[in-house]
Protein backbone atom coordinates (compact mmCIF):
# COMPACT_ATOMS: atom_id res chain seq x y z
CA UNK A 1 0.00 0.00 0.00
CA UNK A 2 2.83 2.33 0.79
CA UNK A 3 4.27 1.27 -2.11
CA UNK A 4 1.46 2.74 -4.61
CA UNK A 5 1.00 5.54 -2.61
CA UNK A 6 4.96 6.83 -3.42
CA UNK A 7 4.00 5.75 -6.94
CA UNK A 8 1.13 8.11 -6.94
CA UNK A 9 2.77 10.60 -5.45
CA UNK A 10 5.68 10.49 -8.25
CA UNK A 11 3.29 10.39 -11.24
CA UNK A 12 1.45 13.35 -9.99
CA UNK A 13 4.50 14.89 -8.96
CA UNK A 14 6.32 14.24 -12.60
CA UNK A 15 2.61 15.18 -14.31
CA UNK A 16 2.99 18.81 -12.10
CA UNK A 17 6.18 19.22 -13.27
CA UNK A 18 5.60 18.73 -17.18
CA UNK A 19 2.53 21.11 -16.50
CA UNK A 20 4.70 23.60 -15.35
CA UNK A 21 7.02 22.89 -17.61
CA UNK A 22 4.89 23.69 -20.62
CA UNK A 23 3.62 26.87 -19.41
CA UNK A 24 7.16 27.80 -18.99
CA UNK A 25 7.93 27.01 -22.70
CA UNK A 26 4.73 28.39 -23.81
CA UNK A 27 5.33 32.22 -21.42
CA UNK A 28 9.03 32.23 -23.45
CA UNK A 29 7.03 31.72 -26.88
CA UNK A 30 4.67 34.25 -26.22
CA UNK A 31 6.84 36.32 -25.17
CA UNK A 32 9.23 36.21 -27.98
CA UNK A 33 6.53 35.70 -30.59
CA UNK A 34 3.69 36.78 -30.16
CA UNK A 35 4.42 40.21 -27.46
CA UNK A 36 5.26 42.55 -30.42
CA UNK A 37 1.77 41.95 -32.21
CA UNK A 38 -0.46 41.02 -28.95
CA UNK A 39 -0.93 41.97 -25.07
CA UNK A 40 -2.85 39.98 -22.50
CA UNK A 41 -4.83 42.54 -20.71
CA UNK A 42 -2.98 45.40 -22.20
CA UNK A 43 -4.86 46.36 -25.05
CA UNK A 44 -4.50 46.29 -28.83
CA UNK A 45 -1.14 46.48 -30.44
CA UNK A 46 -0.95 45.11 -34.19
CA UNK A 47 -3.33 42.22 -33.55
CA UNK A 48 -5.73 42.15 -30.90
CA UNK A 49 -5.86 41.97 -27.08
CA UNK A 50 -6.04 38.37 -25.98
CA UNK A 51 -7.15 38.56 -22.36
CA UNK A 52 -10.24 36.54 -22.34
CA UNK A 53 -9.53 34.87 -26.03
CA UNK A 54 -10.66 31.73 -25.44
CA UNK A 55 -14.35 32.96 -24.44
CA UNK A 56 -14.18 34.41 -27.94
CA UNK A 57 -14.36 31.49 -29.67
CA UNK A 58 -14.00 27.64 -29.36
CA UNK A 59 -11.31 26.08 -28.53
CA UNK A 60 -11.00 24.15 -31.70
CA UNK A 61 -11.24 27.00 -34.20
CA UNK A 62 -8.28 28.94 -32.28
CA UNK A 63 -5.94 26.55 -32.57
CA UNK A 64 -6.66 25.98 -36.24
CA UNK A 65 -6.26 29.70 -36.58
CA UNK A 66 -3.32 29.53 -34.53
CA UNK A 67 -1.51 26.82 -36.83
CA UNK A 68 -2.34 28.05 -39.97
CA UNK A 69 -3.69 31.44 -40.41
CA UNK A 70 -2.62 31.93 -43.18
CA UNK A 71 -5.40 28.90 -44.47
CA UNK A 72 -7.78 29.84 -42.20
CA UNK A 73 -8.30 33.21 -43.87
CA UNK A 74 -8.11 32.10 -47.45
CA UNK A 75 -11.02 29.82 -46.67
CA UNK A 76 -12.83 32.43 -46.40
CA UNK A 77 -13.97 32.24 -42.71
CA UNK A 78 -15.92 35.31 -41.48
CA UNK A 79 -14.05 35.92 -37.90
CA UNK A 80 -11.05 35.89 -39.12
CA UNK A 81 -11.52 37.89 -41.89
CA UNK A 82 -13.27 40.19 -38.93
CA UNK A 83 -9.97 40.29 -37.06
CA UNK A 84 -7.72 40.65 -40.12
CA UNK A 85 -9.99 44.15 -41.04
CA UNK A 86 -9.39 45.35 -37.46
CA UNK A 87 -5.60 44.87 -37.85
CA UNK A 88 -5.62 47.23 -41.06
CA UNK A 89 -5.35 44.18 -43.16
CA UNK A 90 -2.48 43.13 -41.84
CA UNK A 91 -2.35 39.20 -41.79
CA UNK A 92 -1.13 37.11 -39.01
CA UNK A 93 1.92 34.82 -39.83
CA UNK A 94 2.51 31.40 -39.40
CA UNK A 95 4.30 30.93 -37.22
CA UNK A 96 7.27 28.46 -37.01
CA UNK A 97 7.11 25.86 -33.70
CA UNK A 98 3.35 26.52 -33.32
CA UNK A 99 1.88 23.08 -33.47
CA UNK A 100 -1.35 22.05 -32.10
CA UNK A 101 0.20 21.02 -28.64
CA UNK A 102 2.13 24.46 -28.62
CA UNK A 103 -1.49 26.18 -29.74
CA UNK A 104 -3.00 24.15 -26.87
CA UNK A 105 -0.31 25.46 -24.22
CA UNK A 106 -0.43 29.13 -25.16
CA UNK A 107 -3.95 29.37 -25.07
CA UNK A 108 -3.57 27.88 -21.39
CA UNK A 109 -1.02 30.42 -20.58
CA UNK A 110 -3.06 33.09 -21.52
CA UNK A 111 -6.44 31.65 -20.12
CA UNK A 112 -4.08 31.62 -16.77
CA UNK A 113 -2.87 35.33 -17.47
CA UNK A 114 -6.68 36.07 -17.72
CA UNK A 115 -8.22 34.67 -14.97
CA UNK A 116 -7.96 38.12 -12.97
CA UNK A 117 -9.92 41.09 -13.41
CA UNK A 118 -7.96 43.90 -14.77
CA UNK A 119 -7.62 47.47 -13.93
CA UNK A 120 -8.20 49.87 -16.76
CA UNK A 121 -4.35 50.20 -18.46
CA UNK A 122 -3.20 53.65 -17.32
CA UNK A 123 -2.89 56.35 -20.51
CA UNK A 124 0.90 57.38 -20.97
CA UNK A 125 1.33 60.46 -22.59
CA UNK A 126 3.05 60.32 -25.79
CA UNK A 127 6.55 62.75 -25.78
CA UNK A 128 6.32 64.14 -29.13
CA UNK A 129 9.49 63.09 -31.70
CA UNK A 130 11.88 65.42 -32.42
CA UNK A 131 13.61 66.71 -35.60
CA UNK A 132 17.16 65.26 -34.77
CA UNK A 133 15.00 61.56 -33.64
CA UNK A 134 13.34 62.14 -37.18
CA UNK A 135 17.12 62.34 -38.67
CA UNK A 136 18.49 60.05 -36.90
CA UNK A 137 15.79 57.28 -37.87
CA UNK A 138 16.71 58.29 -41.60
CA UNK A 139 20.45 57.79 -40.85
CA UNK A 140 19.70 54.10 -39.62
CA UNK A 141 17.24 53.61 -42.35
CA UNK A 142 19.88 53.84 -45.08
CA UNK A 143 22.86 52.98 -43.01
CA UNK A 144 24.51 56.03 -42.90
CA UNK A 145 24.19 55.73 -39.37
CA UNK A 146 25.44 51.70 -37.64
CA UNK A 147 22.97 50.01 -35.08
CA UNK A 148 24.76 49.35 -32.00
CA UNK A 149 24.46 45.89 -32.14
CA UNK A 150 25.05 45.01 -35.92
CA UNK A 151 21.77 45.22 -37.14
CA UNK A 152 21.34 45.30 -40.83
CA UNK A 153 20.18 48.76 -42.67
CA UNK A 154 16.72 48.59 -43.32
CA UNK A 155 17.15 49.73 -46.49
CA UNK A 156 18.72 46.59 -47.96
CA UNK A 157 15.69 44.94 -47.45
CA UNK A 158 13.05 47.85 -47.78
CA UNK A 159 12.13 50.68 -49.57
CA UNK A 160 10.13 54.16 -48.63
CA UNK A 161 9.18 56.55 -50.84
CA UNK A 162 11.62 59.54 -51.84
CA UNK A 163 13.97 58.13 -50.13
CA UNK A 164 17.06 55.86 -51.39
CA UNK A 165 17.91 57.78 -54.46
CA UNK A 166 17.75 56.61 -58.16
CA UNK A 167 17.52 52.72 -57.01
CA UNK A 168 15.52 53.12 -53.78
CA UNK A 169 15.69 50.12 -51.60
CA UNK A 170 15.29 46.64 -51.11
CA UNK A 171 12.97 44.10 -52.72
CA UNK A 172 13.49 41.40 -50.25
CA UNK A 173 11.30 43.20 -47.58
CA UNK A 174 7.85 45.20 -47.57
CA UNK A 175 7.40 48.66 -48.55
CA UNK A 176 7.45 50.58 -45.26
CA UNK A 177 6.03 53.75 -46.53
CA UNK A 178 3.05 53.42 -44.35
CA UNK A 179 4.50 51.11 -41.87
CA UNK A 180 3.60 53.41 -39.24
CA UNK A 181 -0.37 53.45 -39.42
CA UNK A 182 -0.52 50.07 -40.73
CA UNK A 183 1.20 48.95 -37.12
CA UNK A 184 -0.75 50.66 -34.75
CA UNK A 185 1.20 53.66 -35.50
CA UNK A 186 4.02 54.71 -32.35
CA UNK A 187 3.29 51.78 -29.67
CA UNK A 188 2.00 48.72 -32.03
CA UNK A 189 5.08 50.07 -34.47
CA UNK A 190 7.93 49.94 -31.09
CA UNK A 191 6.39 46.65 -30.14
CA UNK A 192 6.89 45.03 -33.73
CA UNK A 193 10.48 46.65 -33.68
CA UNK A 194 11.53 45.43 -30.17
CA UNK A 195 10.82 41.72 -31.50
CA UNK A 196 10.11 41.15 -34.80
CA UNK A 197 8.48 38.06 -35.11
CA UNK A 198 8.76 37.51 -39.09
CA UNK A 199 10.19 34.09 -40.42
CA UNK A 200 13.01 36.69 -42.41
CA UNK A 201 13.67 38.89 -39.24
CA UNK A 202 13.34 36.73 -36.23
CA UNK A 203 16.84 35.14 -37.23
CA UNK A 204 18.49 38.37 -37.94
CA UNK A 205 17.53 40.04 -35.24
CA UNK A 206 17.83 37.12 -32.65
CA UNK A 207 21.74 38.80 -31.89
CA UNK A 208 21.29 41.98 -32.73
CA UNK A 209 18.02 43.66 -31.54
CA UNK A 210 18.25 47.64 -31.53
CA UNK A 211 18.02 49.73 -28.19
CA UNK A 212 15.47 51.71 -27.39
CA UNK A 213 16.66 54.97 -29.08
CA UNK A 214 16.99 53.80 -32.42
CA UNK A 215 13.47 51.93 -32.35
CA UNK A 216 12.39 55.66 -31.24
CA UNK A 217 14.36 56.89 -33.74
CA UNK A 218 13.26 54.97 -36.35
CA UNK A 219 9.74 55.25 -35.81
CA UNK A 220 9.98 58.84 -35.64
CA UNK A 221 11.15 58.24 -39.39
CA UNK A 222 8.50 56.37 -40.19
CA UNK A 223 5.75 58.40 -38.48
CA UNK A 224 6.80 61.45 -40.77
CA UNK A 225 6.33 59.11 -43.81
CA UNK A 226 3.15 57.47 -42.75
CA UNK A 227 1.30 60.46 -42.95
CA UNK A 228 -2.22 59.90 -44.81
CA UNK A 229 -2.07 61.03 -48.73
CA UNK A 230 1.74 59.56 -48.92
CA UNK A 231 1.78 57.06 -51.18
CA UNK A 232 3.88 53.36 -51.37
CA UNK A 233 7.15 53.75 -53.46
CA UNK A 234 6.51 52.83 -56.82
CA UNK A 235 8.96 50.51 -58.74
CA UNK A 236 12.28 52.10 -59.20
CA UNK A 237 15.56 51.52 -61.03
CA UNK A 238 16.84 48.00 -61.25
CA UNK A 239 20.07 47.75 -60.65
CA UNK A 240 20.76 44.48 -62.36
CA UNK A 241 19.59 45.70 -65.75
CA UNK A 242 20.59 49.28 -65.15
CA UNK A 243 24.22 47.19 -64.60
CA UNK A 244 23.33 45.58 -67.51
CA UNK A 245 22.45 48.33 -70.01
CA UNK A 246 25.97 50.36 -68.26
CA UNK A 247 28.06 47.20 -69.37
CA UNK A 248 26.50 47.60 -72.71
CA UNK A 249 27.16 51.62 -73.15
CA UNK A 250 30.97 51.42 -71.98
CA UNK A 251 31.60 48.38 -74.07
CA UNK A 252 30.35 50.83 -77.10
CA UNK A 253 32.03 53.68 -76.22
CA UNK A 254 35.05 51.84 -76.09
CA UNK A 255 34.26 50.46 -79.58
CA UNK A 256 33.59 53.76 -80.63
CA UNK A 257 36.97 55.09 -79.46
CA UNK A 258 39.45 52.47 -80.25
CA UNK A 259 37.16 52.22 -84.40
CA UNK A 260 40.71 53.09 -85.64
CA UNK A 261 42.90 50.12 -83.98
CA UNK A 262 44.73 47.37 -85.40
CA UNK A 263 42.96 44.51 -86.08
CA UNK A 264 44.81 42.04 -87.45
CA UNK A 265 48.13 40.77 -89.61
CA UNK A 266 47.25 37.58 -91.02
CA UNK A 267 44.01 38.16 -92.85
CA UNK A 268 45.35 41.05 -94.47
CA UNK A 269 48.11 38.77 -95.58
CA UNK A 270 46.33 36.12 -96.63
CA UNK A 271 43.84 38.23 -98.81
CA UNK A 272 47.06 40.44 -100.42
CA UNK A 273 48.43 37.15 -101.27
CA UNK A 274 45.22 35.95 -103.51
CA UNK A 275 45.21 38.80 -105.60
Amino acid sequence: MLKLKSTLTLILLLAGTSALGAQEAAQTFFETNCAACHTIGAGRLIGPDLHGVNERQSREWLVKFMVDPTAVLASGDSYAQELLAASNNVPMPKLPGVDTKMANALLDYIASKSGTILEPAPVEEEIPFTAEEMNRGMDLFLGTESFLKGTPACISCHNVSNVGGFFGGGSLGPDLTTVYSRLGESRGLSAWLSSPASETMKPIFKDAQMSDSEIRALVAFFSVNGKDGVEPATQKASFFYTGVAAAAAILLLFGFLWRGRFRATRIPMVEASKR
